[in-house]
């Protein structure tokens, strides 16, 4: 599920909860609080993309519409077994979303994803200084090298609703950059206009780690041979509970009861 922040980053956050309660509506359980459900609060605009287990997706806009503590749907969701041996604390709240639009179901192109990482590894020596500003952690370093490691690309379009898609072909430019050759879902890539505030979200689904980066879209051209475009990042979030925050640019931490 995709927010929007007041200053107009595109805030994706893993939901592994969805469920269509309808053909018109969809809705989420609430394990954690992070800045997401801060946003929505104040732009009901969000986009969303569901990811099957046989590699097949679909995307798509859709408008928040409230939540709930109690009633049907909270039990559904604190009754149903989700994770192995059920180990997870229970559901806080249950989210709706009237959906505005949804695309087509597509399966991942296997063969594409690792010609396009290979492109885009290519394309990142010439994409910059490796020497440039250390923004990424090594987390953030290691999930966005992991071949296998599921990157998505997000942006706000200009009807004011996220858009999101999957974007595994991203490699790293040092640790400031990431730079996507067009070998995967080019017409797609082609739609993000130059300059815009985007997300790039990373993670991996095994170790069930994942940081959400923010920045700057540069637009598409040459690198070499590879036609691509690198994404700048400007901030580094922790999507990971149980503190979801910024942690770059660094913030000084507040002392709790007074201590020091």
């Amino acid at each position: 599920m995709v927010s929007v922040s007041p200053e107009g980053y595109p805030h994706p956050a893993l939901i592994s909860s969805i469920v269509a309660k309808d053909k018109k509506t969809i809705m989420w359980g609430q394990f954690s609080q992070g800045l997401s459900k801060e946003y929505i609060k104040n732009d009901k605009k969000t986009g969303f993309l569901v990811l099957s287990a046989d590699m097949y997706w679909w995307t798509g806009k859709a408008v928040h519409t409230g939540s709930t503590v109690k009633g049907e749907d909270f039990e559904y969701y604190n009754n149903k077994p989700m994770f192995r041996y059920n180990s997870y604390f229970g559901i806080g709240a249950v989210h709706y979303e009237n959906v505005v639009d949804a695309s087509v179901g597509q399966k991942l192109p296997i063969p594409k994803i690792l010609t396009g990482l290979l492109k885009s590894k290519c394309a990142s020596l010439f994409a910059g200084k490796k020497d440039g500003e250390s923004i990424l952690p090594d987390l953030g370093v290691e999930l966005a090298k992991g071949l296998t490691n599921p990157k998505f690309i997000s942006y706000v379009d200009k009807d004011g609703f996220p858009r999101i898609f999957p974007a595994l072909q991203g490699a790293p430019v040092g640790r400031d950059k990431i730079i996507f050759s067009l070998s995967l879902y080019p017409e797609l890539l082609k739609e993000i206009p130059k300059g815009v505030k985007a997300a790039v979200y990373l993670c991996n689904s095994e170790s069930l780690t994942s940081l959400l980066l923010q920045g700057e879209w540069t637009g598409i051209k040459s690198y070499g041979a590879v036609k691509g475009a690198v994404f700048k990042i400007e901030k580094v979030y922790n999507s990971m509970v149980p503190i979801g925050r910024y942690i770059y640019p660094h913030t000084e931490l507040k002392s709790v009861f007074g201590l020091k």
